[in-house]
């Protein structure tokens, strides 16, 4: 299914009173951390949360213009579903007036944070359906929805500022290949250079994002393509490093600025450096991402906002198939993966096929979401852990100048490889749900809405 968004008249009459034509900007957060006791995520294991090493948010940022709202909403969490989506969207509709389909709500991908119910047997291994879980889960569309209308409340003429930085060295293709080895080999403590090779690239561009009003900063969307996994396992609720970036970039650059972090498309990008062997603290890693941002903050440029404009479209993706043998096997792994250590490649292989079985007469749906406020910038979100091949292609034919991308946004279909990957197989192909040319599928409906909405009548800023 496929719509567009348009402009309800009802926004009119709920809209407050402004200057024709100003552009408002309104930034809020709500402290999302779970209650001892709660599922955590991350990982194919139960975990408990028992502590908190810092607090998560779900953070918003509503911006509007002649009575059209737009919402960016992001949480710090594993991944969002489709379920809570949904959920979060009426729930800012009926509380806020936002039209839901005008909110994107995308998840930081932290793997300290509460785990959310997926339909399949993940949510067994981590008791994600639990008491402890749902309450969790329930509880979610009214943060979201508090969050939206908070920042709604705080609406105020703003002038968006964009640089872009780069953080070079600190994220890594996490698959390398072999000189003779058909199969990827799946985050290597250290690669030699003499007989491998990264698979692909990375994205070292940092996106910086900042909303001014009365020439102070008070919002800020920061964009970087990078797992967040440096906190590692144990039970202590973490946003890990992007939780540091924002503290930092906030305590550099105004006090009273909410951030935000939109991960890229990092499904392939994590910070474990196999070139040195040296493993980067959470502390660490988010000053270097604040540092990028810092070492161009002077360099930010106003861009002429005007109204938000948003598109989505639902795309139906082809469900991978699977042998009789294949799914044998992932039966018999699943008969032992809770009492026995497997590990996590074919756990996550045996997940991945018994849902794609119990799902195969259930479309595989992938909403694509294209937010802009400018002739010069705008957002993408994709519902999964997204290949980084894909997200470069978004930005190099992206008719826009700056375009930031958001993954695991509006839900998740887990993870999407490019084409070449599938060949290379492990793990982020074996958990795939999508058929090969998923990905690719996904880019070019990203690139039809972003020319849509680029070419929109009326496009001169107002």
């Amino acid at each position: 299914m496929r719509f567009l968004s348009l402009f309800a008249s009802a926004a009119l009459l709920t809209a407050s009173h402004s200057a024709a034509g100003e552009f408002r900007v309104g930034a809020a957060e709500v402290d999302i951390t779970p209650p001892p006791g709660t599922p955590m995520a991350g990982y194919y294991a139960f975990r408990a949360v028992g502590g908190v090493l810092d607090p998560i948010f779900a953070k918003a940022i509503v911006m509007e213009q002649d009575g059209v709202h737009a919402a960016l909403v992001v949480l710090d969490l594993s991944g969002t579903t489709r379920t809570i989506v949904e959920a979060a969207r009426r729930a800012v509709q009926a509380q806020c007036g936002i039209e839901g389909d005008h909110v994107m709500i995308s998840a930081t991908h932290t793997h300290t944070g509460p785990q959310l119910a997926r339909g399949s047997l993940m949510d067994d291994i981590t008791r994600a359906n639990s008491p402890e879980g749902k309450i969790y889960m329930q509880r979610l569309p009214d943060f979201v929805a508090q969050a939206v209308k908070e920042a709604k409340m705080k609406l105020a003429p703003a002038q968006p500022k964009v640089a872009l930085g780069r953080a070079e060295g600190i994220s890594f293709n996490r698959r390398v290949l072999r000189d003779g080895v058909a199969e990827a080999v799946w985050q290597p403590k250290k690669i030699d250079l003499a007989k491998e090779r990264p698979a692909g690239p990375v994205d070292p561009e940092v996106g910086v994002m900042v909303f001014e009003a009365g020439g102070q900063p008070v919002a800020g969307y920061l964009n970087f393509a990078m797992h967040p996994t440096s906190v590692g396992g144990g039970v202590k609720i973490s946003a890990d490093f992007p939780g540091v970036f924002c503290r930092l970039v906030r305590e550099r650059h105004g006090p009273g600025m909410v951030c935000l972090f939109a991960n890229g498309c990092c499904g392939n990008i994590n910070h474990g450096d196999y070139f040195s062997g040296r493993r980067r603290t959470t502390q660490e890693l988010g000053t270097r991402l604040a540092d990028a941002a810092t070492a161009v903050w002077p360099l930010l440029q106003p861009v002429k906002p005007r109204v938000p404009r948003i598109r989505s479209e639902q795309v139906t993706l082809q469900r991978r198939s699977f042998s009789e043998a294949q799914i044998a096997k992932a039966k018999d792994i699943a008969s032992r993966m809770m009492t026995e250590k497997l590990g996590t490649v074919p756990m996550a292989e045996a997940v991945c096929i018994l849902e794609t079985v119990a799902k195969k007469d259930v479309p595989l749906l992938a909403e694509v979401q294209v937010i802009s406020l400018s002739d010069d910038v705008a957002v993408v979100a994709l519902p999964g852990e997204i290949f980084v091949e894909l997200g470069l292609a978004i930005k190099k034919a992206s008719p826009f100048k700056h375009t930031f991308i958001a993954e695991l946004a509006n839900g998740s279909i887990g993870y999407v490889p490019n084409r070449e990957a599938f060949p290379q197989g492990n793990y982020e192909v074996v958990s795939a749900r999508g058929d090969i040319g998923s990905g690719e599928k996904l880019v070019e409906v990203a690139l039809r809405l972003l020319k849509e909405v680029k070419d929109e009548p009326g496009s001169a800023s107002r």
